[in-house]
C-alpha cells in the first residue's frame, strides 16, 4: 500500500498548482514483483500527454534509472537516450508516437518536488511517484530550485497482451519463392475462436500485405478475400474466408483489422508494405485484448495450415459460365461455388461475388476474363459481354 495519502501535492503551501498524478488502484501495468510500489509517470509535450506505469520492487527504495531500464525491457513502447542525464524519452504504440520537443529540456520531480541528483543517482522509497515532464507543457512556480508541476491529466499505459505468434520453423506451408520471408496469419471469431498461419516467401526487397494476400489465395483455394476502395483512400478489406477441415471460416470486413508484429499501422492493407522476418496478423477484434487505443492483440495459439493438395483436375473442367457471349446477367455452374471475381483487360477487378447468378447491367462491354472457385477447384474463362 502507498504511504502518501494524497498524490501530487506540493511539499510546501506557496503554490497554489498541483502536479498532476494518478491513484495506484488505476494503474493497468504493473512491473516487477516486490511489497514496494512507486508510480513511474512520463508528461510529453507534443502533443501534450501523460502515461504512467507502475513498479515493484523488493526493500526500501530504488534507483530511478533502474525503473527505467525495467519498464524499457518490459514494455518494448518506452525507450530512453541518455548516461547521467535523460536526452529524450520515447513512446510508440504505432498510434502514439512521443519525444521531447525540438530543442526541448527535461525535469523530474519525486512527488511533485525537484531533487538535484541525477536520475542515476536519485532514489525511490516505497509510496512514492516520480515524474519525468518536458518544461514546454509544465509550469514553472518556483525558478529559484527550478520546480515545475504539470497538470495534464496522467493516463494509465494498457498492459501489453501477448501477441500470439508461431516461429516460421513451425510453418507447414509456404508459398512462393525467395529469401526473404513473412508470416501471415488470420483469427477468426467464429465458428470458433481459431488462429491459422501460412508462410509467404519473396526475392524483392518489400511486398504490400495486399499482394502477399493475393499470391496465397492464388494457389491456396481454400483461402480467399475481397476488398473495396476506402472513403478514406486505399482498399478496405470486405470479406476474408478460409475452408478448411470441412469448415468455414469468415471475417467480415467490419469487424477485421491487421497488426504488423503486433502493432496496428495507420496504412490500409494495400499501401502497408512488409519486409523480411514480419508476422502479419489480420483478426476479429471483437475477440481481441485492447492494450492501447485502437491497438488490439490477439492471444489464441497459432497453426499453421497444412498445404494444399491442389486443384481437383476433373471438378475444374466441369466449372463453366453461360451465357457467352453475356448481356445482362451471367449464370455459373459449380458445385460448392467459394467465390466468382471478373477482371478487365487490364487486371483490374471488376466484381467479387458468392452468387451463382450475377447481374451484369452496370458492366460495360467489352473482353473480360471471370475466376471461378471452387473448395478445391479454379478455372479462368474468357467472357465477352455486349
Amino acid at each position: 500500500m502507498f504511504l502518501l495519502g494524497i498524490f501530487g501535492l506540493l511539499s510546501t503551501n506557496l503554490f497554489a498548482q498541483e502536479d498532476a498524478t494518478i491513484d495506484p488502484s488505476q494503474i493497468k501495468f504493473w512491473i516487477g514483483d516486490g511489497e514496494s510500489e512507486a508510480v513511474f509517470i512520463v508528461n510529453w509535450a507534443e502533443p501534450d500527454t501523460a502515461l504512467a506505469w507502475g513498479y515493484r520492487f523488493v526493500g526500501e527504495n530504488v534507483v530511478l534509472k533502474t525503473i527505467m531500464d525495467d519498464i524499457a525491457a518490459a514494455d518494448y513502447r518506452f525507450s530512453y537516450e541518455g548516461a547521467s542525464f535523460i536526452n529524450d524519452l520515447h513512446f510508440n504504440d504505432g498510434v502514439l508516437d512521443l519525444s521531447l520537443v525540438e530543442q526541448g529540456w527535461l525535469t523530474y520531480l519525486i512527488n511533485g518536488n525537484s531533487t538535484w541528483d541525477t536520475y542515476d543517482v536519485a532514489t525511490v522509497a516505497n509510496g512514492e511517484y516520480v515524474k519525468i515532464g518536458d518544461t514546454h507543457c509544465g509550469t514553472m512556480i518556483d525558478p529559484v530550485n527550478w520546480i515545475y508541476v504539470y497538470e495534464k491529466e496522467v493516463a494509465p499505459v494498457y498492459a501489453l497482451g501477448e501477441e500470439a505468434m508461431i516461429d516460421p520453423s513451425e510453418i507447414l506451408y509456404w508459398v512462393g519463392e525467395g529469401e526473404n520471408e513473412v508470416v501471415f496469419s488470420v483469427n477468426f471469431a467464429e465458428p470458433e475462436d481459431v488462429c491459422y498461419a501460412w508462410g509467404y516467401r519473396f526475392a524483392t526487397e518489400s511486398v504490400t500485405i495486399k499482394d502477399m494476400m493475393q499470391a496465397i489465395a492464388d494457389v491456396d483455394l481454400r483461402f480467399a478475400y475481397s476488398d473495396e476502395p476506402s472513403p478514406w483512400g486505399g482498399m478496405s478489406l470486405t470479406d476474408l474466408t478460409f475452408n478448411y477441415n470441412e469448415v468455414h471460416y469468415e471475417l467480415v470486413g467490419y469487424n477485421a483489422m491487421y497488426n504488423l508484429n503486433g502493432v496496428a499501422p495507420w496504412l490500409t492493407f494495400d499501401e502497408q508494405t512488409v519486409v523480411n522476418g514480419d508476422f502479419v496478423k489480420w483478426g476479429d477484434y471483437t475477440i481481441a485484448t485492447e492494450i492501447a487505443q485502437w491497438t488490439y492483440v490477439w492471444e489464441t495459439p497459432v497453426q499453421p495450415v497444412t498445404a494444399f493438395e491442389g486443384v481437383n483436375e476433373v471438378e475444374a473442367a466441369s466449372l463453366s459460365v453461360y451465357p457467352n457471349p453475356a448481356t445482362e446477367v451471367l449464370y455459373v455452374n459449380a458445385e460448392n461455388l467459394k467465390s466468382v471475381e471478373i477482371y478487365d483487360m487490364t487486371g483490374r477487378s471488376v466484381m467479387t461475388t458468392t452468387m451463382s447468378t450475377i447481374d451484369l447491367r452496370d458492366v460495360e462491354a467489352g473482353i473480360y476474363f471471370v475466376t471461378v472457385r471452387t473448395d478445391n477447384a479454379a478455372k479462368t474463362i474468357k467472357l465477352v459481354v455486349k
